[in-house]
């Protein structure tokens, strides 16, 4: 990582940002600023306190710049929230590097955590994906280069300010199911584990449910457990695909996640007798 993108990615840290604080609310001048920040880390003995590590296990939080944030002011004047992203390798990542190679697994982490930033109100830059993912911007840079190459829109601050927000990854996954490519087909074009691709059916499915039984895109991101964007990506998507061309691959997801709810339902009941 060259001087210059090392400098972008700490001044999004918390220290940075008070001292930019300390500047612009309370015109003290940098080196004071600095000395403020210095005396608090010494008096609070902050210097191996990492506030990021009281989150869940796999997790880190990251200062990122507001998606709402407009370009032209400088970075230290922008706009910023902190986003949870899964940082850690799942089990999924590693059938998938077990089937793939460990590139196609960084490129599976960029849109997982590009996702969970935008849909947290922040955005990623390639820099802070290169910080995250100890490499250097040049392999995000072609990472995200092949992502584009198989059709995938990763949600960088570059790519959001100049195009706006695209459809998850997630949708494009079931976009290929309902047009009957196969498991092992869908692998080799997106580059994702058996597991996950399963994983984002029978979600899919549920969502689904949902609708049939009236409830709106918040209920049913409550109940299902994913966010409001992509379950509205998913009923639009089932609207554009319930032609009977896919009805059968559409009745064949709503079925399974029919026995699969009913079969909890059961399991339930049969606990509290």
């Amino acid at each position: 990582m060259s001087k210059t993108e090392l400098q972008r990615v700490e001044s999004k840290t918390r220290e940075n940002q008070f001292k930019n604080v300390l500047v612009e609310e309370f015109e003290l001048s940098p080196r004071e600023a600095e000395a403020i920040v210095d005396t608090v880390y010494d008096v609070f003995d902050l210097q191996y306190y990492d506030p990021d590590q009281n989150i869940q296990k796999g997790k880190i939080v990251r200062t990122v710049v507001s998606k709402d944030a407009k370009h032209g002011p400088k970075l230290e004047e922008l706009p910023k929230t902190q986003v949870t992203l899964t940082k850690e390798i799942s089990k999924e990542d590693k059938e998938l590097y077990r089937q793939e190679n460990k590139i196609s697994v960084r490129q599976s982490q960029i849109l997982r955590m590009t996702e969970e930033a935008l849909e947290q109100g922040g955005l990623l830059t390639q820099e802070d994906l290169a910080d995250i993912l100890e490499v250097s911007t040049r392999t995000i840079r072609r990472d995200i280069k092949k992502l584009k190459q198989n059709g995938f829109d990763v949600s960088t601050r570059g790519v959001y300010q100049d195009i706006g927000p695209g459809i998850s990854h997630k949708t494009k996954i079931i976009k290929l199911y309902l047009e009957y490519n196969t498991y092992s087909d869908i692998q080799k074009k997106t580059k994702h584990s058996p597991t996950a691709i399963k994983r984002y059916i029978q979600n899919f499915g549920r969502v689904l449910l949902s609708h049939k039984k009236d409830l709106s895109i918040k209920e049913t991101s409550r109940v299902v457990g994913l966010s409001e964007k992509l379950v509205k990506e998913y009923l639009e998507l089932y609207m554009k695909y319930n032609p009977e061309l896919y009805q059968e691959r559409i009745a064949d997801i709503v079925d399974k996640a029919q026995n699969k709810a009913s079969v909890k339902s059961e399991a339930k009941k049969g606990a509290q007798k």
